[in-house]
């Protein structure tokens, strides 16, 4: 007893020395651990609650458990506040004595008929409050979940580009952090990209569509997917229709039959209009195609479909391509058309469209990959039909190889125009196109290489395609 008195006296004692401020006369209040002569922590009362406490309206007791707490809520007029959801308030109105309260939603906030609020759940509910004298008054209240999202984001970003048959994983930040860190993910076409839901995107065809990542309160973060055609693997193209025995160039029935035999999925053909505007598979008419007729001379069309390739040899016309590209829906042409001027172009292509409808036969159109052979040419024939892949050659627009300066504009231009593939003559090979190609997405091709081991060196050092007369197809094609 004699010790705790004098402990007593000692603390009184001590807050009587401590100094006052200047301007207030307050007594300046240091916070210090006071101990017992035993050592022991004294027991708190309601005046040694720490601010922290306070304001979340915990009162920690003797046995250590946690006890509610109102909040004050002080008003003297109607107001708007903003309380935490599974908190208690006590509405106080200064001078007044409260005679009853009201709330607009219970769901939100409920009150007692002397004024103390429990709040329920997000939201916004009135409280009417009614004192013994005065006016009625209301008070606003917006409850807060503090651990609700407040925002959402997609890390990935707000904008993604894929190729078909690709995945990407896309996650995301809620904030707060002490908020769910789960979302509803969708796709706004799952014909374009699928998404799980955790997030997996697998792009399935060339479009576009929107991810949305939707939070449990509604709050969504979007990003729009563009998704590429599959670019080209690498492969070897059948030159003209690949060739047979020893023969090249004839583009012939038995040429394709025998390299589709072979394993060749991916055949180059050459177009040409005879002398009466008829578009039959052929290289140039500056070479002999028949001992009928000399080189230079430029036949009709029933005079080069009547006539043997070299003698031996099916010709084929463009309503035969067509009908052998339904035949084997496996098969994709790439189409030299040779006519790189626009209004030749615009005539070439507008009669392969037309001669398409005739036979009922666009569905084989998105199985062409078409050479362009300038930026004219692609605008030309794009317009004429949205063609699904391109191949920019560059024998028409460069007479020598290009130099890095002209080949870093060709690959700009073509990725903005998701042109995905350059092709170049063997000739003009040089490691360094591949090196210039690659920031823009933009791969090398070709044409004419026949040997197995030179073939294998350019896969190497990254080219995708090589046109090739004999070499047999890669392993995967």
């Amino acid at each position: 007893m004699f010790r705790r008195t004098f402990a007593l006296l000692a603390c009184l004692l001590l807050a009587a020395m401590l100094p006052a401020t200047a301007e207030t006369g307050e007594i300046l209040i240091e916070e210090r651990a006071v101990t017992d002569w035993d050592g022991a922590l004294p027991a708190l009362d309601d005046s040694a609650l720490s601010i922290d406490a306070l304001e979340a309206g915990i009162l920690s007791n003797d046995a250590g458990e946690d006890e509610a707490r109102p909040i004050e809520l002080s008003v003297t007029k109607s107001c708007t506040k903003r309380g935490k959801l599974g908190y208690s308030y006590q509405i106080v109105i200064p001078g007044k004595t409260i005679k009853s309260c009201k709330s607009s939603d219970k769901k939100v906030a409920t009150v007692t008929k002397k004024g103390l609020i429990q709040t329920k759940k997000a939201g916004t509910a009135k409280i009417t409050v009614t004192p013994k004298r005065g006016s009625r008054l209301t008070i606003k209240l917006k409850v807060i979940d503090p651990n609700a999202p407040t925002a959402v984001v997609i890390n990935e970003g707000s904008a993604a580009a894929m190729d078909a048959g690709d995945t990407l994983q896309l996650t995301v930040t809620v904030s707060p952090d002490t908020a769910p860190q789960t979302v509803t993910w969708k796709s706004g076409d799952p014909k374009i990209a699928t998404v799980t839901a955790d997030g997996l995107v697998t792009a399935l065809k060339k479009g576009e569509t929107t991810i949305t990542a939707t939070t449990g309160n509604k709050l969504s973060a979007k990003l729009k997917l563009t998704v590429r055609k599959a670019p080209m693997k690498p492969c070897i193209i059948a030159h003209a229709m690949g060739g047979i025995g020893s023969d090249t160039y004839t583009n012939s029935l038995e040429a394709f039959r025998e390299n589709y035999a072979r394993g060749h999925r991916i055949f180059e053909i050459d177009l040409h209009f005879t002398s009466d505007g008829k578009l039959v598979l052929w290289h140039s008419w500056d070479y002999k195609f028949c001992s009928k007729h000399t080189p230079g001379y430029k036949p009709s069309h029933k005079e080069f479909m009547g006539s043997k390739i070299y003698d031996k040899y099916t010709p084929m016309d463009l309503k035969k391509l067509l009908k052998l590209m339904a035949d084997y829906p496996d098969i994709r042409v790439v189409i030299d058309g040779k006519y790189g001027k626009p209004d030749t172009a615009k005539r070439e292509y507008k009669l392969i469209l037309s001669t398409a409808k005739d036979l009922k036969l666009t569905r084989v159109l998105s199985r062409m990959i078409v050479e362009v052979y300038n930026k004219d040419m692609y605008k030309t024939v794009n317009k004429i039909y949205p063609f699904q892949e391109y191949m920019m050659v560059l024998y028409k627009a460069f007479t020598q190889a290009p130099t890095p300066e002209e080949f870093e504009e060709v690959v700009r231009y073509c990725e903005s125009k998701k042109i995905r593939t350059v092709v170049m003559d063997i000739l003009w090979e040089d490691p360094q196109y591949v090196e210039l190609a690659a920031p823009y997405g933009v791969r090398l091709s070709y044409y004419t290489v026949n040997d197995d081991q030179r073939a294998r060196e350019l896969f190497d050092g990254g080219i995708v395609a090589l046109f090739s007369d004999f070499l047999p197809p890669l392993e995967h094609e």
